[in-house]
């Protein structure tokens, strides 16, 4: 059985396509897939709702009909786990999802409990089906579902992907560090908590400094490792929607970030996806950041750590509650848009100043009986002023190819430029 699939990174389409947008050439090369893959980063409903006190940077939500414009690019499949699902609490939720659904739009990673959430969507083409699972690790606690106990309901939200982070110092510095919690008192109140049972203690060997776990160690940075209950039943959830499908395809939305700059993906993230080929995964394919990270063949199977974005309206707010005019100290009467210029001055800082998030890419998988025999990245690059996309020029490809080239080096990842695209060597 051959089957294809074509997946785009983070869809935040608020403001209405102009007129003389023409999504025609981009539309056709997408179409042509069997599966066709993307992540929905905002919330849908046609009305004001209640603002969540916590949102995934800037509270996000969109006329419903921005769907349509978006499945006119022949989407078939949608995730729908990220740090903005939650921005507008549980009615946000599943107007959203009510949204989707009654398009008949297949949509994983966010539900009215846990199973729901972390269960996989089918998408059925005329060459067999593709089962699709999301997740999320950059969220806020009270947005994770929840499963139901023996007395009470599951919690709606998202499908999470938890991890921990250990970070790694001298002991000249975790000299300095005890005798600052000491000074201040910083850990006061946690550590009456673990004496009385009520938080855990720090592995051993190691010191809690607020919420941070830093141990000493000949090197100093930091190391990251997948929660084992989330990476289990990721494992369990592909080995279902195998049962089922020709190809799964794992979403997975993070933010976190190996060093300094959104170019590296944390260690955790490439524990979960590598895991996620060993269980029988096709893809692994990573959203969140909002620039390109490097690919990664593993035991024959494509890892994007991050596509960026297909459509970017991130500064386009038309409703947010009061909570983002105090965080910035604003004064009352301003509309959102003139909110956002002022924290953006006017799009000079944050991330609509920032080229490389509108460079971005549409992979291509082609799968012959579950191997990957052609892997092609059709390169595009995002309109600055409106957010929308178009197949990348000559010039825009090779910046991107050079980039790509950069950062899937150390994966061991070849790539070449062919016919106006850029094709991924697969090993024989």
């Amino acid at each position: 059985m051959k089957q294809t699939i074509c997946t785009v990174g983070d869809i935040i389409y608020i403001d209405k396509m102009p007129d003389s947008y023409d999504k025609i050439a981009l539309a056709n090369v997408i179409k042509k897939a069997d599966v066709k893959l993307f992540n929905l980063e905002n919330v849908l409903s046609d009305k004001p709702i209640y603002g969540s006190s916590y949102c995934g940077g800037v509270w996000l939500l969109a006329k419903e009909d921005t769907l349509d414009d978006t499945l006119e690019f022949g989407f078939n499949g949608c995730s729908f786990a990220n740090n903005h699902t939650m921005d507008y609490s549980y009615e946000g939720l599943f107007s959203s999802l009510n949204a989707v659904k009654k398009r008949n739009l297949p949509v994983s990673g966010a539900g009215k409990n846990l199973e729901e959430a972390a269960d996989y969507a089918v998408i059925e083409t005329e060459n067999g089906k593709c089962g699709l699972i999301s997740l999320c690790s950059s969220f806020n606690d009270a947005a994770r579902a929840g499963s139901p106990s023996d007395d009470l309901p599951g919690r709606p939200g998202l499908n999470p992907l938890r991890f921990s982070t250990v970070y790694h110092i001298s002991p000249e510095h975790m000299k300095a560090l005890r005798e600052i919690s000491e000074a201040t008192h910083i850990d006061g109140r946690r550590n009456r908590s673990r004496m009385g049972g009520y938080t855990p203690y720090v592995p051993e060997g190691c010191f809690g400094f607020g919420d941070y776990v830093f141990c000493e160690s000949e090197f100093e940075g930091k190391t990251s490792k997948v929660n084992t209950t989330d990476m289990q039943r990721t494992e369990n959830t592909i080995k279902k929607a195998l049962s089922e499908c020709e190809n799964v395809i794992v979403n997975i939305h993070s933010h976190e970030i190996k060093h300094d700059t959104d170019d590296e993906p944390d260690d955790f993230l490439i524990e979960f996806a590598r895991k996620c080929i060993d269980a029988g995964a096709s893809a692994v394919v990573g959203t969140g950041t909002h620039q390109l990270k490097g690919i990664e063949i593993y035991k024959g199977k494509p890892i994007f750590y991050s596509l960026g974005n297909f459509i970017f309206h991130s500064d386009s707010a038309f409703w947010m509650p009061d909570d983002y005019r105090e965080k910035y100290n604003m004064p009352f009467g301003l509309t959102s848009k003139e909110m956002i210029n002022i924290r953006s001055q006017n799009g000079k800082r944050g991330l609509h100043s920032d080229v490389n998030n509108f460079r971005s890419l549409m992979p291509f998988m082609t799968f012959e009986n579950g191997k990957l025999t052609k892997l092609v990245l059709n390169p595009i690059r995002l309109d600055m002023h409106t957010g929308f996309p178009a197949l990348a020029d000559e010039n825009e490809t090779k910046i991107i190819f050079d980039y790509l080239c950069k950062y899937s080096k150390p994966f061991g990842t070849v790539l070449e430029i062919e016919n106006a695209n850029i094709e991924v060597k697969l090993c024989d």
